[in-house]
């Protein structure tokens, strides 16, 4: 009975709500936007300083968008 009550437990913290897939959707299209923002700032941009915090910050959204999406992932897999 113990082992039937903690699986479940576990299994409702493993579920997403479809609020919170939402929230990862957005979460990721708001990523990609800011990446393409920073990529075509570079294309403008003439300060080596600025082309290079322009850079990072289109690196780090784009490693923000992978982690989402490979959490998304290890979640479904989980729960399939």
């Amino acid at each position: 009975m113990f082992n039937q009550q903690a699986q479940q437990q576990q299994q409702g913290m493993n579920t997403v709500s479809s609020k919170e897939l939402a929230y990862i959707t957005d979460s990721l299209k708001n990523e990609e936007l800011l990446a393409k923002l920073a990529i075509h700032g570079l294309s403008d941009c003439q300060s080596p300083q600025l082309k290079q915090k322009l850079s990072q910050i289109a690196q780090d959204c784009l490693q923000h968008s992978d982690q989402l999406l490979r959490t998304l992932q290890q979640h479904t897999y989980t729960t399939h």
